[in-house]
């Protein structure tokens, strides 16, 4: 069994602009590599892969392009803090996510009962990072925006965990359809 996760990749002019929005490091954070950039559709677990990748063969929407647009924080109730950009109300993000989840249900995975919010994680603090971090990111770049990131197909993640840190690899690709493009 491989842990999977099923997400939109981001060309990589769009990883090095989210990467320049990081904070610098320092101990208690931990930064996302420009490589692990990515927007989760699902996460599914612990599972096979071939099984999901059969099921996600069904979904088919035409490609699409998203905006990303401001940032923001989630905090644990341990004391962690993700840090991370916003995605700007997309329905065909919405759409693709729904269609992902009901591949995976067809194949007897649950899906999470909580609202889908799409975002990009940048960094993850631990409650030893220094103080300010979380105010100074949200005060530097509060008005981050990124228009018209084309989004052609979303992929099968593998995640392993490397000397502390997780390594993501895209165990399949599956692309979107080109000839039917929504803004």
């Amino acid at each position: 069994m491989t842990r999977l996760f099923v997400a939109v990749d981001l060309p990589s002019a769009v990883r090095c602009e989210l990467v320049a929005l990081q904070p610098p490091k320092a101990p208690g954070i931990r930064l996302v590599a420009s490589a692990q950039i990515h927007i989760t559709l699902h996460f599914i677990g612990d599972a096979q892969v071939e099984p999901i990748a059969t099921a996600l063969q069904a979904v088919a929407l035409p490609q699409f392009s998203l905006s990303l647009e401001g940032v923001g924080h989630f905090e644990s109730s341990r004391g962690d803090v993700t840090l991370w950009a916003g995605i700007r109300k997309s329905d065909a993000l919405q759409n693709l996510h729904g269609e992902v989840g009901a591949a995976l249900v067809a194949v007897g995975y649950r899906t999470e009962a909580r609202p889908y919010t799409p975002h990009v994680t940048l960094a993850r603090l631990r409650p030893n990072a220094p103080v300010g971090v979380v105010d100074q990111f949200l005060g530097q770049h509060a008005r981050f925006t990124l228009p018209a990131v084309p989004v052609c197909n979303f992929g099968l993640f593998s995640s392993r965990t490397i000397d502390n840190a997780p390594v993501y690899r895209c165990e399949r690709a599956f692309p979107l359809l080109a000839d039917r493009h929504v803004v």
